[in-house]
């Protein structure tokens, strides 16, 4: 038999172990413990594919087209003015000379400017392709945004840019990302400057 003053102590000793593994159950568990939903999308598909970035490459591509054109023509007026100067040198005064050589370098000078306005470092032509790629972009943030907060995924990855090796079929939203994209009545439209 367990003397008298043995079993008194044992009895705290069981309510207490007790209670501590009734508050372990029902606690939340720690946030390292948490389950997180991943995603995946390829951008360079949603590109392919999507009707606003296709429109805007075709908007991109006439504008280009158009400045060539332009540029082109400049080009050819310059060609012209040389020929003139050419064929007329011998009999062109000293003063008609200087005069149509300052011509020529004011022409060149004009179309070189034209040319760096459109073409050189920050000109038209690459602010153009930031803005329509911006407003391409954000059309398809947004449709990727939406997708993870209504089906409660929690990180969305981009397999174009080569950090998806693998993922299963049902982690690609790439297919989702385009329909919710071409819900959209009005594809994303920029204005040359």
């Amino acid at each position: 038999m367990i003397p008298r003053s043995a079993s008194v102590g044992v009895r705290p000793l069981l309510v207490g172990g007790l209670i501590a593994v009734v508050t372990a159950l029902t606690m939340p568990a720690p946030a390292a413990a948490q389950i997180v939903r991943l995603g995946f999308v390829d951008s360079q598909r949603i590109f392919e594919s999507y009707r606003g970035a296709q429109e805007a490459q075709e908007r991109f591509g006439r504008e280009i087209t158009a400045w060539r054109t332009e540029a082109d023509e400049r080009r050819k007026s310059l060609d012209v003015l040389r020929n003139e100067i050419k064929d007329q040198a011998e009999l062109a005064t000293d003063a008609k000379k200087l005069e149509q050589e300052s011509a020529l370098s004011k022409s060149v000078s004009e179309y070189d400017r034209f040319v760096q306005e459109f073409w050189g470092t920050g000109g038209r032509v690459q602010r153009m392709n930031e803005e329509m790629t911006r407003e391409v972009i954000g059309k398809i943030r947004d449709a990727v945004e939406t997708i993870a907060n209504l089906e409660g995924y929690d990180l969305v990855l981009d397999a174009a840019d080569g950090n998806v090796i693998f993922g299963v079929k049902s982690l690609d939203l790439t297919d989702r990302v385009l329909t919710e994209l071409a819900k959209d009545p009005a594809p994303a439209t920029s204005t040359p400057r």
